[in-house]
């Protein structure tokens, strides 16, 4: 009696055991299947028991998701494919298991030989013969989520506290699986909004670009606008101004290009733009500000340029669109530009945010004059310039 009473208290201390290890299953970055097998390790590393199965709820039948022991139910990776599980179906009241699942209540067959509820699988070798069989339903909340089946090749080998100590464990992995299930639900979900996110922001980020692009950027040529030069051209002028570096600027005006475009049209005057844009590109030294002011001006603002530099480089820009070929239909059109060149010279009655107001105006000047003269000129600002043209017209 007392040998009995001490194998009672052994069975009590490995249920709670394999109950703890189920506990300390984790949830987090485990698939569904290793938790499943998991939990039948800590069942079978505790209790004299040859076979267990877990079954899963699919629609409205049982599937064998993982099973372990000797050759009852099979056993396989819970990383690979079922092969013989995947035929193990049940349904509501189809056998002992499906019994289980129907009422949600544990089921005990004493002999599965000769009790008329055990349904035998298709391929006998998973099972036959005389033995016992417990299935208990694994639910959380009142839903059945599946069946953990328990055999044994004896009949009547389950006693009651079996009974009770595995509709223990069916419901906690039942809770366990719940958890696991939400868990991961919530991963997914955080994932996949972190994702939309993600996607989010970068097509924001594409969309600013695109605008910040658009607001500095000339859509014709690609050049810097005016918005753009005015306001990286203060700087670089308040560079100038603090160091005394020399610091000049170019004004570009295409030549008659109304004349173009009233005669061969809009596109060949467009074609003229960009070609002069690609030259001055060209022309343009790493540093130098360059941009389209409007429909045919072009400003080019030199840091460290003495007018001798600013003489040269305007030469050699008026060369380069010299050179320039354009034919609409067919017949040749002879590009050129007029130049308004002017320095930087400090005066102390001007702010320095007017300074380079102030110099785009002095260029302005010297090509107006140039107009005047014949066009295709190049001229320095010089202060008789202003009264011979009077005020200049709004901008």
């Amino acid at each position: 009696m007392i040998f009995g009473h001490q194998d009672h208290f052994f069975s009590l201390v490995d249920s709670l055991s394999a109950i703890r290890l189920l506990s300390r299953i984790p949830l987090e970055g485990v698939p569904e299947g290793l938790l499943l097998s998991r939990a039948l390790e800590a069942l079978i590393e505790y209790q004299d028991l040859e076979q267990c199965s877990i079954f899963l709820l699919e629609g409205e039948v049982l599937r064998c998701a993982v099973g372990g022991g000797l050759n009852t139910f099979g056993r396989r990776d819970p990383e690979q494919p079922a092969t013989e599980g995947a035929s193990m179906l049940f349904s509501a009241g189809e056998g002992i298991m499906g019994l289980a699942l129907e009422s949600g209540q544990i089921q005990y067959c004493r002999n599965c030989k000769t009790d008329p509820r055990f349904k035998p699988f298709a391929n006998t070798t998973l099972f036959y013969g005389d033995g016992s069989l417990i299935s208990a339903p694994i639910v959380s909340d009142d839903e059945v989520l599946g069946v953990l089946n328990v055999s044994h090749h004896q009949p009547e080998f389950f006693q009651t506290w079996h009974q009770h100590f595995l509709m223990l464990f069916a419901n906690f992995l039942g809770r366990l699986l719940h958890l696991h299930r939400l868990v991961n639900r919530l991963e997914e979900r955080i994932s996949s909004r972190t994702q939309a996110l993600a996607q989010s922001l970068e097509e924001s980020e594409r969309l600013r670009a695109r605008y910040q692009e658009r607001s500095i950027m000339d859509e014709l040529t690609g050049l810097y606008n005016r918005r753009y030069f005015f306001s990286e051209g203060e700087p670089m002028l308040a560079r100038a101004v603090r160091y005394g570096h020399p610091l000049g600027l170019l004004l570009i005006d295409v030549d008659q290009l109304r004349g173009l475009n009233d005669k061969w049209g809009h596109l060949a005057g467009d074609q003229a733009i960009c070609r002069i844009a690609e030259t001055l590109q060209k022309e343009a030294r790493t540093g130098d500000l360059l941009a389209r002011l409007g429909d045919s001006e072009f400003a080019l603002l030199l840091p460290h340029t003495l007018p001798d530099g600013l003489e040269s480089m305007a030469g050699r820009i008026q060369a380069a669109v010299a050179e320039l070929e354009l034919r609409p239909q067919d017949e040749p059109v002879n590009l050129s530009v007029s130049i308004g060149m002017t320095t930087l010279c400090r005066q102390a009655e001007i702010r320095l945010v007017d300074q380079l107001d102030l110099l785009y105006r002095q260029a302005g000047y010297a090509v107006d004059r140039c107009k005047q003269v014949g066009r295709n000129r190049r001229l320095f600002y010089a202060a008789a310039l202003e009264p011979a043209l009077g005020p200049l017209p709004d901008e």
